[in-house]
């Protein structure tokens, strides 16, 4: 069961490295055309954000209850995609 769940963490990792790529990407390659559109944008950044972080620590609460250290440790390195986009979404508001 576990070699089972260690073959999922390579979905987990293209779930939350190339989903916001790819919004990211789109919001890049056609900008918005007014103010408001660029507050939704970064309003839909902010709430991938939120949906992944809450996606990784509930998968690291899971292994943590089944006791299974390795997975949780590996599933806890999936924050730093989430760290570089919450420095992108900070990047698109104008913060730096």
């Amino acid at each position: 069961m576990a070699e089972t769940r260690s073959k999922n963490m390579i979905w987990r990792w293209l779930l939350v490295c190339l989903l916001p790529a790819v919004t990211a990407l789109f919001f890049i390659l056609r900008p918005s055309a007014d103010d408001s559109a660029h507050l939704i944008r970064g309003i839909i950044l902010a709430c991938e954000c939120a949906f992944l972080l809450k996606f990784v620590l509930f998968e690291a609460v899971g292994h943590h209850l089944r006791g299974e250290a390795a997975l949780k440790r590996a599933t806890l390195w999936l924050l730093l995609p989430l760290l570089v986009l919450l420095l992108y979404i900070c990047h698109y508001f104008g913060l730096f």
